[in-house]
């Protein structure tokens, strides 16, 4: 239980908090100190530059590394996997499977599997059962990760540059199918204008540490930002220019 629900016990706690998380190679920190907190049912959006932390928050928080300091809570509760569904931003997939087996796959890895879930996902987007994946387009791969994903049926859904490599039309299709994910949902994109169409949350790395955190309409508002894309470039500028 964390310290803000011993507070306030009626006080909902959130899909995802992290407090004090810190991941550190021999003497270099690549997250430090990290505080983020994300409700449940918000869409997301984690960014920074290259080298910033985003992809070792991204695998704490999907249990594929251990922390050096710190806690993650999902819903309240220690980190469990089954909880976190992660997709890679290589989209690590059988290649020479099918999308049929595929989801066999799925179903045979996750006790609590939702089949229909993840079919419905694919329905009318050109993907046939029996298509193997290295002959899906780059979209379409995306797309069969995601019903991976949902069909785990986790509440928290962790993508990791979902966009990298992706034509105009395929960013579109698959932003759209994240804005109507039934799960909160983290995202990491360098894209900040698809971000803003579909994600109402931001969480800003830089230099292994957390600039920003909250919901786009509270930081919009309390810091004097046109957009997305200047209140990022305005709180990296500042980051810099403290370190």
């Amino acid at each position: 239980m964390t310290e803000t629900e011993e507070r306030d016990p009626l006080r909902k706690a959130p899909a995802l908090e992290v407090r004090g998380l810190g991941r550190r190679y021999a003497r270099r920190w690549a997250l430090r100190e990290a505080d983020v907190s994300v409700p449940e049912g918000a869409r997301a959006a984690l960014v920074g530059p290259n080298g910033a932390g985003k992809s070792t928050l991204l695998n704490l928080v999907a249990g594929l590394l251990e922390p050096t300091t710190g806690r993650i809570e999902v819903f309240g509760s220690a980190l469990e996997p089954a909880a976190v569904a992660f997709v890679a931003q290589d989209k690590p997939l059988y290649r020479r499977w099918s999308v049929e087996d595929l989801l066999r796959f799925g179903a045979a890895t996750n006790p609590g599997w939702d089949g229909d879930a993840a079919w419905s996902l694919l329905d009318g987007r050109g993907i046939g059962a029996r298509d193997r994946v290295d002959r899906l387009s780059g979209g379409q791969r995306t797309l069969v990760a995601l019903a991976l994903a949902v069909g785990k049926r986790a509440g928290l859904v962790v993508l990791d540059e979902p966009l990298a490599e992706l034509d105009p039309l395929a960013r579109l299709e698959v932003m759209d199918v994240v804005r109507d994910l039934p799960a909160t949902v983290l995202l990491s994109s360098h894209i900040l204008a698809d971000l803003a169409e579909v994600c109402d949350h931001l969480v800003l790395l830089d230099a292994g540490r957390v600039r920003l955190c909250g919901g786009f309409d509270d930081l919009l508002r309390d810091h004097p930002a046109t957009g997305l894309e200047a209140l990022v470039l305005d709180h990296l500028r500042d980051s810099r220019e403290v370190r």
